[in-house]
């Protein structure tokens, strides 16, 4: 009898084990300075993240993950490849091609180059190379589909890469960009400050005029069918409410949590 009622509990404990692993993917949820959290990447995935932003700085002929050039010695700062695309790699091969089990929609990775752009682009591509199954990737013209889609922002490096017969990785636009209107998949996001897109760095202030200047932002981006990003913007789920509305593509938070609960609700 004991032996019964220790099964009964066992498969309890393990129907609310699985139901507590269920991930629902949020394709609008993209984790700001993700590097800076106590565990980076696992937390964005653990709420369901589909975008994650690492700065790196080209140290040596090596890629750390960090914001700054360190003061003191380079062991408190992990290296991209370690910390972004192992394991991110070990998903992909676990969920038979994909980040998140069944979920077919891209997940971005931005790096943001601080400094030594062509140095930093040259070394992304060599590390990058390997773990190119997963990539969404362009090699002579020919399109390679992946998981994941590398978009380069900060220092970007626009003639090596447009001028690469191997593209692994792809740009984050401003919209100025817009004017030379960039192949969408060399181009897939249009990223801009929020306070600069509409007039204002106070969020209070931001009333009809302000508003406007926004949903015309997403509209003209989207026009060249690429997708939107602001960041600096507040946490704060009444914006979070009317960006939707208008259509933004991801919404940039440092509160994984928060805007978790705001997606799926």
């Amino acid at each position: 009898m004991l032996i019964k009622h220790f099964s009964i509990i066992a498969c309890f404990l393990l129907f609310i084990g699985k139901g507590w692993t269920q991930i629902t993917p949020l394709p609008k949820a993209h984790s700001h300075n993700d590097y800076e959290r106590a565990r980076p990447l696992e937390d964005a995935l653990v709420n369901g993240f589909t975008s994650v932003e690492a700065d790196v700085l080209y140290i040596y002929g090596r890629l750390y993950v960090g914001h700054n050039m360190p003061d003191t010695k380079r062991h408190s700062l992990r290296q991209l490849h370690k910390q972004y695309l192992k394991p991110l790699y070990k998903r992909y091969k676990k969920n038979n091609g994909a980040i998140y089990a069944g979920y077919d929609q891209a997940f971005y990775l931005w790096i943001d180059i601080k400094f030594e752009p062509a140095k930093t682009y040259k070394k992304l591509r060599e590390i990058l190379y390997p773990f190119r199954e997963m990539l969404n990737y362009y090699e002579n013209g020919e399109f390679h589909k992946g998981a994941i889609t590398i978009i380069l922002s900060g220092e970007r490096p626009f003639k090596l890469l447009l001028n690469d017969s191997l593209q692994l990785m792809t740009l984050d636009g401003r919209p100025s960009d817009l004017a030379k209107n960039y192949p969408s998949h060399l181009m897939p996001f249009i990223s801009e400050h929020a306070g600069k897109v509409a007039g204002t760095d106070d969020y209070a202030k931001v009333g009809e005029a302000e508003w406007l200047r926004i949903k015309t932002f997403i509209e003209d981006v989207h026009a060249q069918d690429k997708k939107t990003r602001l960041w600096a913007t507040p946490e704060d789920e009444q914006l979070w409410q009317q960006l939707s509305d208008f259509g933004i593509d991801l919404i940039n938070t440092d509160e994984l949590g928060r805007l978790r609960s705001f997606l799926i609700e």
